[in-house]
């Protein structure tokens, strides 16, 4: 009986992990900074992050004046979004 009730629990207990695990990473994202700044000035802070952390970012191109570069690093992740429609820049980082 015991045997059964913990060959029960372990499988439940995974599943409950991994659910908190995932659901507390997506909240982990915080913003660090977001401000009004022109396209052109956004890519730029773009291109200073890469030099400045030697790490070439994933760019996604959303739109023709929208870009989201993601910076991978060993504690998480650095996010720039360049909104050249609202004119907005938002940095903001995630940790593992």
């Amino acid at each position: 009986m015991k045997n059964s009730q913990i060959r029960f629990l372990h499988p439940t207990s995974v599943v409950f992990l991994t659910f908190f695990l995932t659901s507390n990473a997506a909240a982990d994202e915080t913003i660090i900074k977001q401000e009004k700044l022109s396209f052109e000035k956004c890519l730029k802070v773009i291109e200073t992050s890469e030099n400045k952390l030697s790490i070439a970012p994933e760019v996604e191109e959303v739109s023709a004046k929208k870009r989201v570069a993601v910076f991978t690093l060993l504690d998480g992740t650095l996010k720039i979004i360049c909104d050249g429609e609202e004119h907005n820049v938002t940095v903001s980082t995630s940790s593992k």
